[in-house]
C-alpha cells in the first residue's frame, strides 16, 4: 500500500495500454494517443454540428442565442435549452480534459490553466458564437505554435506567448474574430 501511495514518480498516473502504445509510420514514432485524439475530436465535432443544425433542440439553441425574449414568445422552454446547452458543453469539456490527461499524464494543481486559456483564445480568434470559427481558431493557433517552434527552435520556451500575440493581433485587426459577425448595438 505504501508503494501505491508513494510512487517513485510523483504526480504521474498510469495510462491504458491502448493509449500508451507507439506506432511507427514512415520511420517516425507516433504515440497512439496522438492518432486517437484527432479522430475523437472529429467525431464529437460531427455530433455537435448534427445536434445544433439538424435537431429541434439545436434549432431552439440557435433561437435562444439569437434573441432570448423572442424565443420565449415562440414557446421555447429557455431554461431547459440553457440546461441542455450547458450539459453538452460540460460533457465536451470533460472529454477534452480526459484526452488532455491521456496525452500528458500528470496531476498538478494548475494543469488546466494553459489549455483553458488556449481554448478561449481559439474561440476569440475564430469568432465567439461560431463553431466553425472555434475550430478554425484552434487549428490556426496550433499551426502557428508548431511552425514557430519548427522554424525558430530557440523560441521554444516562448511557445505559449505566441498564442497571446495572435489574440492581440486578431483583436486589433478584426475584434469579432475571423468568422465572427458584426452586430449592431442593441438599445
Amino acid at each position: 500500500l505504501a508503494i501505491l501511495l508513494f510512487d517513485a514518480r510523483p504526480n504521474v498516473f498510469p495510462v491504458p495500454a491502448l493509449f500508451a502504445a507507439n506506432h511507427v509510420i514512415g520511420g517516425v514514432h507516433v504515440a497512439a494517443v496522438s492518432l486517437i485524439i484527432p479522430v475523437v475530436t472529429a467525431v464529437l465535432l460531427a455530433i455537435l454540428l448534427w445536434i445544433v443544425h439538424r435537431t429541434k433542440t439545436g434549432m431552439a439553441m440557435r433561437a435562444v442565442s439569437t434573441d432570448i425574449e423572442a424565443a420565449r414568445l415562440m414557446a421555447i422552454d429557455v431554461d431547459r435549452i440553457v440546461s441542455v446547452t450547458f450539459a453538452i458543453g460540460s460533457a465536451l469539456a470533460a472529454i477534452g480534459g480526459i484526452m488532455w490527461a491521456l496525452k500528458y499524464p500528470r496531476l498538478e494543481p494548475l494543469m488546466g490553466i494553459m489549455p483553458g486559456l488556449k481554448c478561449f483564445i481559439a474561440a476569440v480568434v475564430g469568432g465567439i458564437g461560431s463553431i466553425a470559427g472555434a475550430v478554425l481558431g484552434g487549428l490556426l493557433l496550433g499551426v502557428i505554435e508548431l511552425m514557430t517552434i519548427a522554424f525558430l527552435p530557440e523560441l521554444t520556451g516562448y511557445k505559449d506567448a505566441f498564442a497571446f500575440i495572435l489574440l492581440i493581433v486578431v483583436l486589433l485587426v478584426k475584434p469579432t474574430g475571423l468568422l465572427g459577425k458584426n452586430q449592431g448595438e442593441k438599445v
